[in-house]
């Protein structure tokens, strides 16, 4: 085992005696399950691109209540982030701050509550969604070192005309390991969205792990917006876990633009039919950034239906992956799916491994998938170039156009607004990055 994770291991405290407590069976079930293994290596075949190496030599502290960032605290106020027409959630380090966070918690057909809890909690069914995760070293890991956990759940038949807006703030200039857990669930005929945006000083060495666990009910729909722009000098794991039930539309969008080592895994269960699900991603990367999306969409059942564009601007030495896989099971038939990765190379250094697949064990099925990497299109510079407008300016609207497929879907006007004045309001990607 690597000394890193051995060290982590080590700093966990002790069990306790004589408890019936599920989470801390649970986290006995975790420790079992990553006791003997190390962080995954370049040798396994989903984590062939992607190596841990600069991970492992990090000696990561365990985030808890005493390093989550009191000086933000006094810092920042609940009037930094209000927004009208926004329901937002602030934490700090791993922590749930409440004092800067909104005051409803509860209302209007939505429930929102801490769930670190030492009792069973048999109406939200927590054990069964947080068992599913330990047979993976990183979700084994984020039970064990869990911080704080968030249940959002939205009541049958309820349309939340808020936008739930979940803000995760990384400050710590030693290394600190902050683990997340939001589960969400859709009960029947609900509508949300929801905003989970990752962020962090300039200064900040943390390592997020979070895992997001959704539950897409009957003909429910959900809209997940995903923001991660978090320092150069971090590391950020993540994983999105959905299940989709009959009727039921998921509509995701990963953009992920900070840190210096990335991952994001989403797995989507198609189970009911008429279930859908559209996934879109945008990431951007410059210096030596590693920034990777691995996506598994699952046709569980016939009738299924699932649409997929994933998009990367790599400059510099930055080096992108992407990994996408449909799997249709036998029987599920007349199910369509459609699966793009383009990607623009702005670097002759810059890299980019892309791997769409499928696995169809179905006859009667639409699946369409592809793949393309390329440069900016020297006659379409010459042509803006052409009508007055400068190389650099020229430049940016050119990568914005190839962006623009991804930003323009996200319902959210002010989150799509502000992608847009990056791209548009700054010629070098390194600007662009930095400055978000």
């Amino acid at each position: 085992m690597s000394n890193s994770l051995q060290a982590i291991l080590q700093k966990l405290p002790g069990p306790k005696a004589d408890t019936d407590d599920w989470l801390e069976r649970l986290r006995a079930d975790a420790l079992k399950t990553i006791s003997s293994r190390d962080y995954p290596s370049t040798k396994e075949e989903s984590w062939k691109y992607t190596s841990l190496h600069a991970l492992k030599k990090s000696d990561y502290l365990i985030a808890d209540e005493h390093n989550s960032g009191g000086l933000l605290k006094k810092i920042y106020s609940r009037n930094d982030f209000l927004e009208a027409d926004k329901l937002h959630l602030v934490f700090i380090n791993g922590f749930f701050q409440p004092d800067l966070s909104s005051d409803e918690l509860l209302q209007n057909g939505i429930n929102i509550r801490p769930t670190t809890t030492k009792k069973a909690d048999e109406k939200y069914n927590l054990e069964t969604i947080l068992k599913t995760d330990l047979t993976e070293t990183f979700s084994a890991l984020n039970i064990l070192t869990l911080c704080d956990s968030l249940l959002i759940e939205v009541e049958k038949n309820r349309i939340i005309d808020k936008v739930i807006k979940l803000i995760f703030i990384g400050e710590s200039p030693e290394p600190l390991l902050k683990s997340l857990r939001i589960i969400v669930k859709m009960n029947e005929n609900s509508e949300a969205r929801i905003v989970e945006e990752y962020r962090s000083h300039d200064k900040d060495m943390g390592f997020t792990n979070v895992v997001t666990n959704l539950r897409l009910g009957q003909n429910s729909t959900l809209y997940h917006h995903r923001l991660q722009i978090e320092s150069m000098n971090t590391t950020h794991i993540g994983k999105i876990d959905a299940q989709v039930d009959t009727g039921a539309s998921l509509y995701s969008d990963s953009i992920a633009m900070g840190g210096k080592l990335s991952r994001v895994d989403i797995d989507v269960s198609l189970s009911g039919r008429s279930a859908y699900c559209r996934l879109n991603g945008l990431f951007t990367g410059i210096n030596d950034q590693h920034i990777d999306h691995h996506t598994t969409i699952r046709h569980l059942v016939g009738d299924t239906h699932s649409d997929e564009l994933y998009r990367g601007i790599l400059d510099d030495n930055s080096r992108g992956v992407f990994n996408g896989k449909v799997v249709v099971s036998a029987d599920a038939q007349k199910i369509s799916a459609r699966q793009a990765s383009n990607n623009l190379l702005l670097s002759k250094l810059a890299e980019i491994d892309t791997k769409p697949e499928l696995e169809i064990y179905a006859d009667d099925v639409t699946c369409a998938h592809g793949a393309t990497v390329g440069q900016l299109d020297e006659t379409a510079l010459f042509y803006l170039r052409s009508r007055g407008i400068s190389y650099k300016d020229a430049r940016a609207l050119l990568i914005y156009a190839f962006a623009e497929k991804v930003i323009e879907p996200i319902p959210l006007p002010a989150l799509r607004q502000s992608l847009e004045n990056k791209f548009l309001g700054h010629n070098q990607m390194s600007e662009f990055i930095q400055q978000g």
